[in-house]
């Protein structure tokens, strides 16, 4: 999470105290027909650009759409008075202004405007409203369109009469003062406004686009953070309070987690190696950031109910018991996955075992520092000082968590080598048999065109062949192997495509789905494990491309059934995407100097002690590894962490920091002021 500036943190803590609205907008120039500062639009406002756009082109009506937190505590009539004199908005244009957080919309037609306030009000109550209500913002504005067009707000040719004289606000008054009405006296003079859709001006514009860029990782990289310390911390209040308790929660955690995947795909399109041009990347960085704060802001108004919910202070004996069960428990494992893993090593390739080879150690490095922070909370306790058992009682379970991750991992590792060696030999016939089609068509003279193809697949056979079966005496690597034999039937698909109808394309691929969904599975497992036990190393390119590879198995999965030509590519992309994955992340935990790239300053202190030193001996390097802890630093957020620093998500401490709407907000009945408005 990430700490917002100064004032808006002063604004905050005003509404906690019962003072004005956080986030809260002043009136201003609105640049653009689509202005959404609020961040309900991510993703959708091409469709209410063209919903004006249509408008604007059929019936000379400009439409406005500006959705912002707050009124600023101004009533929407003033609010939005101000904001069109501050516009120069004119007889052709149509404001219509929401405040999200403040649950509030207001209209007001100029006197000459063809439709009566009864109907004004109906259109209002019967389209837009409801969308409000549901969240449909941008279904709000397009109804709005829709029905402004549809409901004879213009005539498309008078250039200044009825349609001139459309302005749909929350509070624009029909007598704004002498500047307003300068305003539209001129336009009036000058026509209708050109059809054509006026650009969107760079919301930042000014700063360089190498800083936006620093600016949407570091937001990316906190988001991601926020988001896995508040999954944690939903699966530790679910097994204590239950599902339902925390089905408002699990709901916000949710949309949040689409949010970060949006920002994650658009990451991944800025790496690839199609470079956009100039505007279009800061877009593409703005859009990212717009997503980040949505889901950001979403968490924070999770944050105050959630901390009544667990209450750590008052049960922080019971949390304990449970931990140190669970540490036990853990301590008891092992024993067993250490000699799990020298059996591994007996058995396959030292590349095979690459992700979990240091499971072992760091699982019994993180729960050594568990138990301590279980001893330390202990004492807190025992000397009556239960808010400073918690920030133990939350590295605890962070800690704890991993070491069952590492262990968990290094598991399922050895099952995924276990499976893969069992199909090796029946994969490779098949594609042999592939192979030999593909040489009959060449030898008849009809595939001319595969020999390039039917090389490189050959190529491919032969290496699957060397991880499998290594020559010079060395251990398989069975899961590479079948990457290798994957790479063949690529090859071999593009070579046979032409030749095979499409029925037989669709049974091939088919039989080849499974396969590669558990290829797909095995690699973003491992890459996600090492990931996530290691995150304060890792950066924003290796998490990009898990996220990347996670939505391309979620796409062959969903396609699997009725499209598995376009499934089997799409289990291929995840595998490849998930082992770039891991081999960034490697790449970026070989490199670490323990700064790490978690939120707390990317790269700030760890703790009295330093590494290996610390209260009680716990391991700081190895809980600063895993993203547990980043010193002093902080990432805003609510939970306390280790030596007072704080972690993003819906975690309990003495940081705490509640979002929330103001009280009063939602709900009651729909009030309407002299210009018209309400509540949704």
């Amino acid at each position: 999470m990430r700490r917002l500036p100064a004032v808006l943190a002063l604004l905050a803590a005003l509404v906690l105290l019962g003072g004005g609205p956080a986030l809260a907008e002043p009136p201003f120039d609105v640049p653009e027909q689509v202005t959404d500062r609020a961040g309900v639009l991510v993703g959708d406002e091409s469709s209410v650009e063209a919903a004006v756009a249509e408008l604007q082109a059929e019936d000379q009506l400009q439409l406005f759409v500006v959705y912002v937190d707050s009124f600023d505590g101004l009533d929407q009539e003033e609010w939005a008075t101000r904001t069109a004199e501050l516009s120069g908005l004119g007889g052709n244009d149509v404001l219509f202004a929401v405040a999200v957080e403040d649950r509030l919309y207001a209209y007001n037609p100029p006197a000459d405007f063809p439709l009566s306030r009864e109907e004004i009000e109906e259109i209002i109550a019967s389209d837009v409203e409801p969308e409000l209500s549901a969240g449909d913002f941008d279904g709000a504005a397009i109804a709005l369109a829709e029905r402004l067009g549809s409901s004879g707000g213009g005539d498309g040719g008078d250039g200044g009469s009825g349609v001139g004289t459309v302005a749909v606000v929350g509070g624009i008054a029909a007598v704004a003062g002498g500047a307003y009405l300068v305003s539209r006296s001129r336009r009036r003079r000058q026509g209708p406004p050109p059809t054509q859709r006026i650009e969107r001006p760079d919301p930042h514009a000014g700063v360089p686009t190498e800083q936006l860029e620093a600016q949407a990782s570091t937001a990316l990289l906190e988001l991601d953070e926020a988001v896995k310390t508040s999954r944690l911390d939903l699966d530790y209040a679910r097994l204590q309070y239950g599902a339902d308790a925390v089905a408002g929660f699990a709901e916000a955690l949710t949309a949040s987690e689409q949010d970060l995947s949006r920002a994650f795909t658009l990451r991944q399109e800025l790496d690839d190696e199609h470079p956009e041009d100039e505007p279009t990347k800061r877009r593409m960085l703005t859009e990212m950031l717009q997503a980040t704060a949505a889901a950001d802001a979403r968490l924070d108004e999770q944050a105050e109910g959630f901390d009544r919910l667990r209450d750590l202070e008052r049960t922080a004996p019971q949390a304990l018991d449970a931990l140190a069960s669970r540490a036990t428990a853990l301590r008891g494992r092992l024993p067993a996955d250490e000699e799990r893993l020298a059996a591994l090593q007996r058995r396959y390739a030292p590349a095979a075992l690459a992700p979990v080879a240091d499971n072992p150690a760091q699982a019994r490095a993180r729960l050594d520092a568990a138990e301590q922070e279980i001893t330390e909370a202990r004492s807190e306790l025992a000397a009556g000082r239960a808010a400073a058992a918690v920030g133990d009682i939350r590295v605890a379970e962070d800690a704890l968590a991993q070491t069952g991750t590492l262990l968990d991992a290094l598991v399922r590792l050895g099952d995924d080598l276990q499976a893969a060696e069992a199909r090796v030999a029946q994969v490779r016939a098949e594609t042999e048999e592939d192979l030999a089609e593909a040489r009959a068509l060449i030898a008849g003279g009809t595939g001319a065109g595969l020999r390039s193809q039917v090389a490189r697949a050959e190529a491919a056979l032969t290496a699957a062949d060397a991880a499998a079966r290594p020559g010079d005496g060395g251990l398989p690597d069975p899961l590479a192997a079948l990457r290798q034999l994957e790479e063949a039937d690529i090859a071999l698909e593009q070579a046979l495509g032409v030749a095979r109808d499409a029925e037989q394309r669709a049974r091939r691929a088919a039989a080849s789905l499974d396969q590669a969904l558990l290829t797909a599975r095995s690699g973003i497992a491992a890459a996600g494990d090492f990931i996530s036990t290691r995150r304060g190393a890792v950066g924003p390119e290796a998490r990009t491309r898990l996220a990347e590879a996670q939505r391309h198995l979620d796409l062959a999965v969903a396609q699997g059934r009725t499209d598995p030509v376009g499934a089997l590519r799409e289990a291929q992309l995840a595998d490849t995407l998930a082992q770039e994955a891991l081999r960034r992340a490697q790449s970026d935990v070989a490199g670490w100097g323990g700064g790490g790239y978690g939120p707390g300053g990317f790269g700030g202190g760890h703790g009295p002690g330093g590494f290996g030193g610390g209260r009680g001996g716990v391991d700081l390097g190895s809980l600063v590894l895993g993203g547990i802890l980043f010193g002093g630093g902080g990432a805003g957020g609510y939970g306390g962490g280790y030596g007072g620093g704080s972690r993003g998500g819906f975690g309990t401490g003495g940081g705490s920091r509640g979002g929330g709407r103001r009280p009063g907000s939602f709900g009651g009945s729909r009030s309407r002021g002299r210009s018209g408005g309400g509540r949704f």
